[in-house]
């Protein structure tokens, strides 16, 4: 109290103006402002305080004590996150004056606590908590995502009157091959081997088809009469072509890509005086089946009887 009066006192000396020593001196020191130091103001504002009975230290300790009293509050809207296998996920949590509480990871399929703040409580490496200084989002990173990692995650954060939580689906999409026509393709040596694979449900068009003739890769077999065209999209197909078609070539194909379940279709090489080329159906893909139709040309039953004809001619 004494401080706060000994500064008013200051404080009212120093806002009187001096007495004029004459006539045209009285107009300049009525115009004259008050200046006062940033130490003077400094200790007027301390005065203040104190005399209100809140020192400044205090002052500054009770905000922040009442930022820790804020209530958390969390974006509880659900949210379904689409990731291609073998790509990384992003689950986010945002939270709001989260002060010193925590945030946890929980996978909802088995109850299992994934992580509490940045720790870990799992021996996956694939998990990984982000979250920068500052920033209200709590992240949990899964990389080269796989089947069993689909299902419903949440993040808690546990206050005085509860816990608040918010769910993230995950949902791993797994792109689709299949191989236009049927099970199986007959072709007449010295014909033209064509296979179209085509690529589904591929939120990322893949980079690189490949073709497969049994174990072996065939895409740049240029010299043997190969050649590849492939135009990625949402529906990415590839053709594969083989020219001069011999029974060499007879054997199991498939197209491969990327995190992708391959597709197969058997070749038959025929040498013969047949010059149509055709499919079989044999348990065909329901999405093969119109291409299938439109390549059956000859019946099923008549080239297996004309095949066993030309054999029997041979044994004779």
């Amino acid at each position: 109290m004494a401080a706060a009066l000994a500064l008013a006192l200051l404080l009212a000396a120093r806002a009187a103006p001096a007495a004029p020593d004459g006539p045209g001196e009285a107009g300049e020191a009525e115009r004259a402002p008050t200046e006062l130091s940033q130490a003077e103001l400094e200790a007027a504002a301390q005065a203040e305080a104190e005399a209100a009975g809140v020192p400044a230290w205090r002052e500054l300790w009770y905000s922040s004590l009442e930022a820790l009293r804020r209530e958390p509050t969390i974006n509880n809207t659900q949210e379904d996150v689409l990731v291609q296998l073998g790509a990384v996920a992003f689950l986010h949590c945002p939270v709001r004056n989260l002060g010193e509480r925590g945030v946890s990871w929980v996978r909802r399929r088995d109850w299992h606590i994934i992580s509490s703040g940045v720790f870990l409580y799992t021996n996956d490496e694939r998990f990984q908590v982000l979250h920068s200084e500052g920033s209200d989002d709590w992240i949990l990173q899964i990389k080269y995502v796989q089947k069993r990692d689909n299902g419903t995650y949440e993040c808690q954060v546990s206050t005085g009157s509860g816990t608040l939580s918010r769910l993230v689906h995950l949902h791993i999409v797994v792109p689709e091959a299949f191989i236009l026509g049927a099970d199986e393709y007959h072709v007449d040596a010295g014909s033209t081997i064509n296979l179209v694979c085509i690529i589904e449900k591929s939120p990322v068009p893949p980079q690189y088809v490949f073709w497969y003739h049994n174990a072996r890769m065939i895409n740049y077999d240029a010299a043997r009469g190969v050649s590849v065209a492939t135009a990625p999209g949402a529906r990415t197909q590839s053709a594969l072509h083989i020219r001069g078609a011999a029974p060499a070539h007879s054997g199991n194909y498939s197209c491969r890509a990327a995190n992708t379940e391959p597709a197969h279709i058997y070749v038959y090489v025929s040498e013969g005086s047949e010059c149509r080329t055709h499919t079989v159906h044999t348990r065909a893909h329901p999405r093969r089946r119109a291409g299938a139709l439109r390549q059956l040309l000859v019946p099923r039953r008549q080239h297996r009887a004309r095949a066993h004809l030309r054999l029997r001619v041979r044994g004779q």
